[in-house]
Parts: C-alpha cells; sequence; structure tokens
C-alpha cells in the first residue's frame, strides 16, 4: 500500500546533527530540525498552537533570535518518557535568519533531511491502520 504524501513545504529541511538547545519565550527548547520558515521544536510543558514569541538559539559563533508562531504541537514518546514536539513558522522573511541556517550547514551543525516525506507517509499510514483498527499509540519519533 503506497500512499501519496503532498509536500506543502517552502523550503528544504535540514535535520541538526547534535541537539541545539535554545528558548521559545521562557520555555527551554531543543531545536529538532531548520530551514528558512520555521524550525522543529521538542520542549517538556505545551504550548498553545497559535503563541507567537522568540524563538532564540546558539551554536558556537552563530546566533538566532527570531519572531516565530507554533503552527502545530504534539506529544511525542522519547526515551526518557514524554515530550512536545512543535512546528514553528517565522512570521516574515528574515534575511539574519536565513544567513545563520546556511552558516549552520556550511559548519554541518545542520544537514539535508532526505527521508522526511518518508517518514511522514508512514506516520500517515501508521495513523490509518490505527484508525481502521480502533488502536491509539503514542509515536515515536522518527528515527535519525
Amino acid at each position: 500500500m503506497t500512499e501519496e504524501v503532498i509536500d506543502l513545504r517552502k523550503a528544504d529541511r535540514f535535520h541538526a546533527a547534535v541537539p541545539i538547545g535554545g528558548s521559545f519565550n521562557a520555555a527551554d527548547v531543543t531545536v529538532i530540525n531548520l530551514s528558512v520558515t520555521g524550525a522543529q521544536i521538542m520542549h517538556v510543558a505545551p504550548i498553545r498552537i497559535g503563541t507567537r514569541a522568540r524563538l532564540a538559539f546558539r551554536h558556537g559563533e552563530i546566533t538566532v533570535s527570531v519572531l516565530v508562531q507554533v503552527v502545530w504541537s504534539h506529544l511525542w514518546q522519547t526515551a526518557a518518557g514524554h515530550a512536545y514536539r512543535s512546528g514553528v513558522r517565522l512570521d516574515s522573511a528574515d534575511v539574519q535568519y536565513a544567513a545563520a541556517v546556511n552558516a549552520l550547514i556550511r559548519s554541518g551543525a545542520i544537514q539535508r533531511d532526505n527521508e522526511s516525506l518518508e517518514r511522514k507517509r508512514q506516520r500517515e499510514m501508521e495513523r490509518e491502520m490505527r484508525r481502521r483498527s480502533g488502536v491509539k499509540l503514542m509515536p515515536l519519533p522518527p528515527s535519525s
């Protein structure tokens, strides 16, 4: 059973080679992946969809501080228990943020994620199978 996955992304996605710590407003977060239009973050406490706040992180000499909005958020199974994984989108194009993403690519801190659409397709197939069977399971984090 092969399902077609629609790619709504406006830019390539890059996953963090090592977790990048940062903050979203007052909450500690870990940056999971980035694109020039947004990021995916992991955090302990829930954050409401629609929340606008400053995402800030630093990796070596590269510092980022940009206004973003939460567009989705899910409870996620982790090795240590549970955390939330959320997608944030920049409110508007930011040249300094794009330059920071490019600097992170050049430094090797983030790497192109070529398998993200396949993981999305797998999750959608699993979700459909659970829906049909009536089973509700916690999602597992994607493998890196």
